[in-house]
């Protein structure tokens, strides 16, 4: 049913011209963070422990970027191909971080450490459209939306872009399969881990947040080279930039240390962004809650 209706959905927003579509996402925002203020308490906390300047402003510029993300995969799901494929080269990746990517690759296995932020499936369309003119695939490690029909509905766009889906359960074991054959991996570095023993505390945006060790597992297991990367909106369209690169682990490098130093490193980097751009990053999700199994 969900698939369905959204389908329907999309096909109707493909029709719609672009000042349409972008008024249409600003809207849903509005009434999503302003109306009826979904998570508006939690968001607006948040970016006051932060030391966000102005939480009111940011959080209805986030709901409003949200929204218009929103409009832009329904229409992203029904365009023809050959505008889905324009749209998705619109998308901006500056030189340096295409030879910082061209760099990591030639030196061998990369994972992309990335977040939410900007419109995440836009810019994980362009990374893929960008892999593919070096001869590699992108695969994603995302866990399923818990309604059936709208991951079937999201999946089905993540393929028709050329962005493969790694499921989290036995992630690690998948990941390294594409990362032997070349391809390139992304795992979010935003999430809560499901257990706790599969994270460590560091500092987030002025509070401690337990993060997911497994991007940094997984870089150590196949001494893949780390490229932290964030997306953002703004007045030209979207924009991915890599924001540091994190060498491979060497021999004498101990594991445990390593995947404590990467995943340290990795959320100082997407703390930096997000205060510099503090409406690009999903704050509506609960990131400093406890993992729901000890």
């Amino acid at each position: 049913m969900a698939y369905a209706a959204l389908s329907l959905l999309a096909a109707i927003v493909a029709r719609l011209p672009a000042s349409v579509r972008v008024a249409l996402g600003r809207g849903l925002g509005l009434v999503a963070g302003s109306l009826l203020r979904i998570r508006r308490s939690l968001v607006e906390a948040a970016m006051s422990r932060a030391g966000i300047a102005d939480p009111a402003a940011s959080a209805g510029a986030m709901y409003g970027a949200l929204g218009e993300g929103i409009v832009e995969l329904l229409w992203l799901a029904a365009a023809p191909s050959w505008r889905r494929e324009e749209a998705v080269a619109r998308v901006a990746i500056d030189d340096a971080s295409v030879a910082a990517l061209d760099a990591a690759c030639a030196r061998g296995r990369v994972v992309l450490f990335a977040s939410h932020t900007g419109n995440w499936e836009l810019a994980a369309a362009a990374a893929a459209r960008l892999l593919a003119q070096r001869g590699r695939r992108l695969a994603v490690v995302a866990k399923a939306i818990h309604a059936r029909g709208v991951n079937a509905f999201v999946d089905r766009l993540r393929r028709r872009v050329g962005v493969d889906v790694i499921a989290p359960r036995g992630a690690l074991r998948a990941a390294q399969r594409f990362l032997e054959r070349g391809d390139v991996v992304v795992m979010p570095i935003d999430q809560v881990p499901e257990r706790s023993s599969h994270g460590i505390v560091v500092p987030f945006l002025g509070e401690l947040a337990v993060t997911d060790r497994a991007p940094a597992t997984l870089a150590w297991r196949v001494r893949a080279t780390v490229l932290v990367v964030a997306a953002e909106r703004d007045a030209d369209g979207h924009r991915v930039r890599v924001l540091d690169t994190i060498a491979p682990p060497s021999e004498r490098d101990a594991p445990r240390r390593w995947i404590e130093a990467a995943t340290i490193r990795a959320t100082a980097l997407l703390e930096g962004f997000v205060r510099r751009s503090p409406d690009s990053w999903m704050w509506l999700h609960r990131r400093w809650r406890a993992p729901l199994e000890r």
